[in-house]
């Protein structure tokens, strides 16, 4: 017998949206336990908007969401099952950070008897008990998306789900929100990350959900996809101080360095075993070193995951 802690806070199977005939997602079948932080990415119309609004009631959709052991069925209300932090901040300016909440609470119909406590421990889950009183317009933007998070879990929900709130955010804005996340994952809540952010997705999430055209392509922990994916193979990085001359270019080519958007940064493969790789390269490169700022090792990321995927369209070899 399943026991209540046993029972995953999000479970979806055979979930599909569908506009027209465009099938935007496609039978996704998906299971997140409490204290998980998941990291959603994929390319542009991977489907992961469609799945976020699928999950919130705001899209049609065939197929199964259970949220904490409940079946969520269509036109149910799931505002107080779920919390949804935005790109955009979703605050009254004018209202203090706990008018701001108060209101939301009386949005979700979180009972007067409970609605102080509940105002107290979200403004505290974020660290911003001490500007409780504060006008929205007098706090920086890191306080507001603080706020912008404590108005989403001040109804104390099961599921909580930051859509892609670092978009257009500086670093230390970025840095916050991401600890956010993983602190709400820590106090046992399952989170779900919607991001472009693959380094950070990397290693901040217990495991990665990667969608494209509709379709699962991995969920796993971020190690375990990139071993699946990878194996031994390292990752070589070449930058420069400004994109290489013909004549460097040239001595690139037979271990086919491939380059980045900028052209002074680039890129190419090779295995462990293959222990002549870099000496051969160092010595093709012998005359061409003077431009080069930094030669480094690593094993291929998220980020080069997502740069196969996209030039495969979807198919993982």
């Amino acid at each position: 017998m399943t026991s209540p802690s046993d029972t995953p806070s999000l479970e979806v199977k055979d979930l599909s949206v569908t506009y027209r005939q465009f099938q935007a997602l496609k039978s996704l079948n998906l299971s997140v336990k409490k204290g998980e932080l998941i990291g959603i990415i994929g390319p542009n119309g991977a489907g992961k908007t469609s799945l976020i609004k699928a999950l919130c009631g705001r899209v049609e959709s065939t197929g199964l969401i259970s949220i904490a052991g409940h079946t969520l069925k269509r036109g149910h209300d799931r505002r107080r099952r779920i919390g949804l932090v935005p790109q955009e901040i979703g605050l009254y300016p004018k209202l203090t950070a706990r008018e701001n909440l108060d209101v939301m609470a009386r949005l979700l119909g979180v009972t007067s008897k409970r609605r102080r406590e509940n105002i107290n421990q979200a403004l505290e889950a974020v660290g911003m008990e001490a500007r409780a009183n504060s006008l929205v317009q007098d706090l920086s933007g890191g306080m507001k998306r603080r706020i912008n998070v404590s108005a989403a879990i001040m109804h104390n929900p099961d599921l909580v789900i930051f859509d892609e709130p670092t978009a257009g955010v500086d670093i230390p804005a970025r840095d916050e929100l991401h600890k956010l996340a993983r602190h709400l994952a820590k106090q046992g809540k399952a989170v779900l990350l919607v991001t472009h952010e693959l380094d950070q997705a990397e290693a901040l999430c217990d495991k990665i959900l990667l969608l494209s055209q509709g379709q699962k392509l991995f969920y796993d922990t971020p190690s375990n996809i990139l071993e699946q994916q990878f194996g031994g193979t390292r990752q070589v990085v070449l930058r420069f101080e400004r994109p290489p001359s013909s004549e460097t270019l040239a001595a690139l080519r037979p271990f086919k360095f491939q380059a980045s958007e900028s052209m002074d940064i680039w890129t190419a493969r090779t295995h462990l075993n293959e222990s002549n790789f870099m000496s051969d390269f160092t010595a093709a490169l012998r005359d061409h070193t003077r431009f080069i700022r930094e030669i480094s090792v690593h094993r291929p990321g998220l980020t080069a995951l997502m740069h196969h995927v996209e030039a495969h369209k979807g198919l993982i070899a």
